[in-house]
């Protein structure tokens, strides 16, 4: 008996997709049916403009999205042609920086040579001061000074002399270079002011892109979910659109009517009705048996069906 309750529940399934199937594809032929039909006619006709408004919804999104992704991709074409652009500007500026930076360390190393070297001079200078000073008090104090000392004297003169022209030459590339590394410092000025509105116009450039980037994708999600939503709309007036065409199809299938194109749904859903008939019927005699059964005869079937089915299920859990 169970079954035959499965056989018909899929039966009245089949018979129930037949007579949709046969309703879909022939409604509009049950012009000169009753009121009623034709008030499911019209609940069919209602759902299918409002599917085609729902159509038409949709394909406004789909335009409007395509339309959204040109502009973000324009969008993204002028950012990246404009930080390329930055990016050229940028490039020979940071060459000179670096190599400028390279050349003012060089000249101000310079610069400390030539002070370390005027030190070392001014020290020198000193102590042949001192020298030519001791030699001419000797010179001063003696009638007939050694020659010696008269030529240490000379000597120390001389090489005073020397030093003092050289020490003037050192300041003076000293002073050139200290003016030199100013001169690169100040350029580095103009080269900094440079690369920084650069580098604020890439930072605008992104923020711009950014910003447009947020507002786009940000419609973008809004139509997604417009779209998603027309979608269950649409799904649900089909569902909606099932039972009127399963009234029809049933009334167009009492009156032996099939659809012009497709004749052989009718029989199809002629079948089914026969089938389910028969299963219907051979139900109705199971449970007429049942009825008039003796009660001992039903415990002992049902007992049986019981310990099958306890056995079946044990052999499952043995062997899983």
């Amino acid at each position: 008996m169970a079954w035959l309750w499965i056989q018909r529940f899929r039966a009245r399934n089949a018979l129930a997709v037949a007579e949709g199937e046969l309703g879909f594809l022939a409604w509009e032929q049950v012009d000169f049916f009753d009121e009623e039909l034709a008030a499911e006619v019209r609940k069919i006709q209602e759902f299918e403009d409002t599917q085609a408004s729902l159509l038409n919804t949709s394909a406004e999104i789909a335009e409007r999205k395509a339309s959204l992704d040109a502009q973000l991709a324009r969008e993204k074409a002028l950012h990246d042609a404009a930080q390329a652009t930055l990016d050229e500007e940028r490039a020979p500026l940071l060459i000179q920086l670096q190599e400028g930076e390279e050349l003012r360390r060089l000249k101000l190393e310079a610069v400390d040579r030539f002070s370390r070297a005027v030190d070392e001079m001014d020290g020198d200078m000193r102590r042949l001061e001192k020298e030519v000073e001791e030699h001419s008090r000797t010179i001063m104090l003696s009638r007939h000074p050694p020659v010696a000392v008269r030529n240490a004297a000379i000597h120390a003169k001389e090489a005073l002399l020397r030093i003092a022209v050289e020490r003037k030459h050192v300041l003076a590339s000293q002073a050139s270079a200290s003016q030199e590394a100013a001169a690169i410092e100040a350029r580095f000025a103009h080269l900094r002011v440079e690369l920084k509105r650069i580098d604020s116009a890439a930072a605008e450039a992104h923020e711009a892109f950014a910003a447009a980037t947020h507002r786009l994708t940000g419609e973008r999600r809004l139509l997604e979910r417009r779209k998603k939503k027309s979608s269950s709309d649409m799904s649900h007036l089909d569902s909606k659109k099932q039972r009127p065409y399963r009234s029809i199809g049933a009334c167009l299938a009492d009156h032996g009517i099939a659809p012009r194109n497709q004749p052989q749904v009718l029989q199809k859903v002629l079948t089914l009705r026969e089938r389910n008939h028969l299963l219907t019927q051979s139900l109705a005699d199971l449970q007429a048996a049942a009825a008039t059964a003796p009660a001992g005869t039903l415990i002992a079937f049902y007992a049986l069906v019981a310990c099958i089915l306890l056995l079946l299920a044990a052999l499952a859990v043995h062997f899983r």
